[in-house]
């Protein structure tokens, strides 16, 4: 099935990089708007802004949002009415992105976890899944199977026929090739260089989009805090693994997005242990299941299915490091310091405007604090460290398939603006 989804088709005319581009990205930045304000903000007459928005209203793209009554717009009386006259005293009229044009999903892939979520054409969530299983037992059919049919489970849910879909977006843990669609590793995963976008492409139909999760995360993270989308920024995400997803002005530039393997960075040749079978690695001091690792080695605690400790462990763990366990302590100081081994190597090779620490692992950052900040006040030179700003920012796994959510409604939006020949 090759075919794009209906909504797609009817807006097929409209060019990429055209005018109408320019104004979708801007009421995608900024919400509801009345036109001359989009005018102001794409700077486009207010002619061309009119007929450009009933084109799009025609294919049903545009709608008018609801507002209060009372509220006018400050320019609204700038606005020239079909007799030449002028408009005042009357409310703004808010156009907006028509939230039933389509649907997106979104799914997440991490250890023994997959997050499903779809959300309408303005961004806005419908409903959501969690799904607990053992990801390393999938094969790579059992892994396409499963994410179609969590997909399915979404439009059932919602009541959406197939052909309102318009994008799937795919986030893993691990390296992805955004460009091809290709999963090559994951520590969720027992198998590599899988094709998935292919075989779920076929089954929708839909546009399909993979990233890095740290990508998904610092696009949702962006969103939520504008500064934060103000140039280079870089988030470390800290949870199950560390990675890193690089963004610039609150956009994923370079195909998926920048995904980094920032965890993988060595700092000792014959240190612990890492998933990824290597030893040393940023990652087998600060990821949550090197910490629950080593605590089991001094303290009773239940054993981690496929070695990735649940939220209840790591909660636990915590709990007792705060209760006044000296190990425990001394546990996460070193995790401290490989955050700030992690934050050093960023600042010092991307030079970022931000830096942003994310992830559940960062629920620990009070008992890293002080070694980080004393690792990294030695890491890096001192006029370096004072042109990044660095964020804390723990999040939740469900950030990621808001943030991909964004991802991939930028990528259809792009998809609607593409001439036909």
């Amino acid at each position: 099935m090759n075919e794009q989804p209906e909504p797609l088709r009817r807006a097929s005319s409209l060019a990429r990089g055209s005018n109408p581009g320019r104004l979708v990205e801007v009421l995608r930045r900024q919400g509801p708007l009345p036109r001359v304000e989009l005018a102001r903000s794409t700077g486009l007459s207010f002619p061309a802004i009119s007929a450009i928005t009933s084109k799009l209203m025609a294919e049903d793209l545009l709608c008018e949002a609801e507002t209060d009554a009372a509220t006018l717009w400050p320019d609204d009386a700038d606005e020239e009415d079909t007799d030449g006259g002028r408009r005042r005293g009357r409310p703004a009229v808010l156009l907006t992105l028509n939230p039933e044009f389509g649907r997106i999903i979104a799914v997440s892939l991490r250890m023994n976890l997959v997050e499903t979520l779809i959300a309408d054409f303005s961004g806005s969530a419908l409903a959501q899944s969690r799904l607990e299983l053992a990801t390393r037992a999938l094969n790579a059919s059992a892994l396409c199977e499963l994410v179609i049919a969590q997909i399915d489970a979404m439009l059932e849910a919602t009541a959406t026929p197939r052909h309102r879909l318009l994008g799937i977006g795919i986030a893993l843990q691990g390296i992805v090739d955004g460009d091809t669609g290709r999963h090559l590793w994951s520590p969720a995963l027992s198998i590599t260089d899988v094709d998935l976008a292919k075989p779920i492409r076929q089954a929708f139909g839909a546009e399909v989009v993979m990233a890095n999760d740290a990508v998904a995360v610092a696009l949702s993270l962006a969103a939520a805090e504008p500064a934060l989308a103000q140039g280079l920024t870089a988030t470390i995400m800290v949870g199950h693994g560390v990675g890193m997803g690089i963004i610039v002005d609150g956009e994923a530039r370079w195909g998926a997005g920048a995904g980094s393997e920032i965890g993988h960075v060595k700092l000792a040749l014959n240190g612990p242990q890492c998933r990824c079978g290597q030893r040393g690695c940023i990652e087998a001091h600060l990821a949550d299941y090197a910490l629950y690792r080593d605590a089991r080695t001094f303290l009773d605690l239940p054993p981690a299915a496929s070695q990735q400790p649940s939220e209840a462990q790591m909660a636990l763990l915590r709990d007792r490091a705060r209760s006044g366990d000296s190990r425990l302590e001394h546990l996460f100081q070193q995790a401290g310091h490989a955050l700030a081994e992690a934050v050093a190597t960023t600042i010092s090779v991307l030079r970022p405007h931000h830096v942003i620490l994310a992830g559940p692992g960062l629920q620990a950052f009070d008992m890293m604090r002080s070694a980080y900040e004393e690792r990294l006040d030695q890491a890096v030179l001192p006029w370096l460290l004072k042109s990044t700003a660095i964020y804390v920012r723990p999040s939740e796994s469900a950030t990621i398939v808001d943030g991909m959510v964004r991802r991939t409604l930028r990528v259809v939006d792009r998809s609607l603006m593409e001439t036909t020949e």
